[in-house]
């Protein structure tokens, strides 16, 4: 099983919606993905329509209270483990646990399910989760938006992979930056996009050879709960995020 850490410690970018359908482009295109919700927000696991209360969530899972294959919820959406916002309690708890940093990956390890990929969303925060989603990936896809210091809030988020890379997970690599909710009206969208190859090249980041186009069709998929790819398939984005994942494919 692949692991996909989808992962920005800035807000807005677009990570949870890249999470959402990176999943769901692997799911339509016929490869079993099971979807882990790690953000205490839990929007991921509301677009999945899954299941908190008297069930098994990630919550239980970092507790040790159940096995990842226990956590499992199958959906119309797919499989998922459900995020919960209980994990906002427990921060200092695991922080302080000798492994704490390591739940993910272990209970991952033990899973008897197969699954071909597991795409992992994060909060917008380099703490415990994103550590213990970035421990246990294979590769990590940063999602960007066009904005001043787009750039320069990647930096915290280079050095954060490196001390991972060096001290917990050599093998972890970084499978590009994605600029999302691209509009190539917007000159500072075009600006950035023209100069990223090279800012990526500079930072020792590849870059996904398309962008992300904005498209309202994501929001109507989201603000109707249902897959964009399924109501929305001829859309833009339902176009790039199958190509940004036939991309993904061609790299394994």
């Amino acid at each position: 099983m692949q692991i996909f850490t989808i992962a920005n410690q800035k807000g807005g970018v677009g990570k949870t919606t890249t999470a959402l359908n990176i999943a769901d482009a692997l799911r339509h295109t016929g490869y079993k993905t099971l979807f882990i919700d790690v953000d205490p927000q839990t929007n991921s696991t509301s677009s999945y329509r899954a299941e908190i209360d008297d069930t098994y969530t990630v919550y239980d899972l970092f507790k040790k209270e159940c096995t990842a294959d226990q956590a499992i919820q199958e959906t119309e959406f797919g499989d998922i483990i459900a995020g919960d916002p209980n994990l906002s309690t427990i921060e200092m708890e695991l922080q302080s646990q000798v492994g704490g940093y390591k739940v993910l990956k272990k209970a991952l390890k033990k899973m008897k399910k197969t699954y071909d990929y597991a795409i992992v969303d994060t909060p917008p925060n380099l703490g415990i989760y994103m550590l213990n989603a970035l421990i246990a990936a294979d590769k990590v896809i940063v999602p960007i938006k066009a904005e001043k210091y787009a750039i320069d809030g990647l930096q915290r988020l280079i050095e954060t992979i490196g001390d991972v890379q060096e001290e917990e997970n050599p093998d972890l690599k970084v499978a590009g930056i994605l600029l999302t909710t691209y509009d190539k009206r917007n000159e500072l969208d075009r600006k950035l996009w023209d100069t990223l190859p090279e800012v990526g090249e500079a930072i020792g980041m590849p870059v996904f050879k398309n962008p992300i186009r904005i498209s309202q069709d994501v929001k109507k998929a989201q603000d109707q709960v249902q897959s964009l790819f399924d109501a929305y398939p001829n859309s833009n984005a339902a176009f790039d995020y199958a190509r940004v994942t036939k991309e993904i494919l061609e790299e394994e």
